[in-house]
């Protein structure tokens, strides 16, 4: 028991040094390179270091494996934004009433420290036929490129018969299965600028085009739901997220090109479609499109995979559920890997001021992690 009850205390600590690192999203490497050095000094077999991941190695014992589980984590964090409006420094993480207050605390840092921790143990007590990989990933919040690439380093390097995937994302106790995916759109209307001393200007001009696209919003989304609606990730979404004009601009000129952006969350049927649908969408409202940022794809668990089934019979009582927003599921289920998501953090409180998460959860779901590996 004091050997579980130290693990637990280390376990917090190694959560702080996570927080008090920033690790705004596109400046983790400080952040990866802590995980580095830990891992080293937690003697895994092998460390491997790349711009946008540190992945740690602990090999089954006196053989090669054929089965791999990945733990996956990222420590990117959002903005702050008003650093005033917290209680404390965001990088200054602090206990009080059983939660541990910091940016990034439940999405994902007191995840990470869990995994990496639970990996560390496997050392002590490995099985014959498994290798266990805790990563460390950039870039999540952004565009998924550090579970990207190592997604490619894994699918290159490595020749496993299976692997499977656990993610701490914030879940709120429930084991998450898959999302929608997400894909931000910009609609770009172009036509006429001119003064707008005369009125005749606004009709000249591209938002007369983008009045009539909002206006037609409900008709788009119920032909989306229509169309490509899944029985499982249920019905894809749309939603218009701001309105800018595109150039130079001044108050007295009215508005030649704008641009409608939009996060349209997807489905598998909507994936298989997306650019003949988004085609016939621009076709419709006589404007053109592009994505501002790489699309990250729906992604799904298989209902009978292992890793869910073990998660489950571990987890009696937690409801199997849908992710509420995107995770980085995707690029691992795209190299075959049965991927689930179960952390300690509650969604809610992800990218708020004064984030929080629960100690008692971290400890509960570093025990599941380290029954995961025992019995996957």
């Amino acid at each position: 028991m004091e050997h579980a009850d130290q693990n637990q205390l280390d376990l917090v600590e190694l959560a702080k040094q996570l927080i008090a690192i920033p690790s705004v999203s596109g400046n983790e490497a400080e952040a990866l390179d802590f995980v580095a050095s830990w891992m080293r000094s937690a003697n895994f077999d092998e460390v491997i270091t790349d711009e946008r991941f540190t992945a740690g190695l602990i090999r089954a014992k006196g053989q090669t494996a054929k089965r791999a589980l990945i733990l996956c984590g990222h420590v990117d964090t959002v903005s702050p934004g008003d650093e005033s409006a917290w209680r404390q420094s965001p990088w200054q993480p602090y206990v009080t009433n059983g939660q541990l207050y910091g940016l990034g605390a439940t999405d994902m840092k007191a995840g990470v420290a869990l995994q990496m921790i639970a990996a560390a143990e496997y050392a002590n007590e490995r099985r014959d036929d498994l290798d266990v990989w805790c990563v460390t990933v950039a870039s999540e919040e952004v565009d998924g490129a550090g579970s990207a690439d190592f997604a490619k380093y894994f699918s290159k390097n490595t020749q496993y018969e299976e692997v499977s995937c656990a993610i701490a994302e914030p879940t709120d106790n429930r084991i998450e299965i898959g999302h929608r995916g997400n894909k931000f759109v910009e609609f770009i209307f172009e036509c006429t600028s001119s003064h707008a001393s005369q009125e005749s200007a606004y009709y000249d001009s591209s938002l007369p085009a983008v009045v009539s696209f909002l206006n037609n919003l409900p008709e788009i989304r119920e032909q989306l739901h229509a169309a490509y609606s899944h029985d499982i990730l249920g019905a894809p979404s749309f939603t218009p997220t701001r309105v800018e004009p595109a150039g130079s601009y001044s108050n007295n000129k009215t508005a030649g090109v704008s641009s409608v952006m939009v996060d349209i969350r997807t489905t598998p049927p909507l994936d298989a479609d997306f650019e003949k649908w988004v085609d016939e969408i621009a076709a419709r409202y006589d404007c053109t499109w592009r994505h501002p940022a790489t699309p990250v794809p729906s992604a799904l668990c298989d209902t009978n995979a292992k890793i869910l089934k073990t998660m489950q019979r571990l987890l009696p009582e937690a409801e199997t559920a849908v992710s509420y927003g995107g995770t980085d599921q995707a690029f691992f289920q795209a190299i075959g890997a049965e991927t689930v998501i179960y952390g300690p953090g509650d969604f809610d409180q992800a990218h708020t001021v004064d984030e929080s998460v629960s100690i008692t959860r971290i400890n509960q779901t570093y025990d599941i992690y380290r029954q995961l590996i025992q019995s996957i």
